[in-house]
């Protein structure tokens, strides 16, 4: 344990209570949980603050206004009133067009692949 705090001490100054915290998990072999606890503070700190990651998919890279309107579109769902966002865009030319959206909760799929899959589904019940 002393050794553990040592070494601590040697990468920067710690709270007395995050030393207490951390020689409790030690105490109880629970050091390995350390990056859920870690995982969880984040989660729960975007939480209160009213921040949330978004990731953003699309088939080519967005323009700058085209990223403003993706911004305006959050910010207009009354749902996320007062949030602030942090927004991942990645490219996907896979989906064809339109857009992907993944919050830590949900799944939006607009796409221009998934629009055909929903019309070719629609045909294939129409010709049965």
């Amino acid at each position: 344990m002393r050794e553990m705090n040592e070494a601590l001490k040697d990468l920067g100054k710690f709270d007395p209570l995050v030393m207490k915290f951390l020689e409790v998990l030690a105490e109880n072999k629970r050091l390995f949980e350390i990056k859920l606890v870690c995982d969880k503070y984040a989660k729960l700190y975007k939480t209160l603050n009213k921040e949330e990651k978004i990731t953003i998919i699309s088939a080519e890279e967005l323009s700058g206004e085209e990223k403003s309107e993706v911004l305006a579109a959050l910010g207009a769902n009354p749902m996320n009133a007062g949030k602030e966002f942090t927004i991942d865009y990645t490219l996907d030319p896979a989906i064809k067009g339109g857009l992907q959206m993944y919050t830590e909760t949900e799944f939006m799929d607009m796409s221009l692949v998934s629009r055909i899959e929903k019309l070719k589904s629609e045909i294939t019940k129409l010709s049965e």
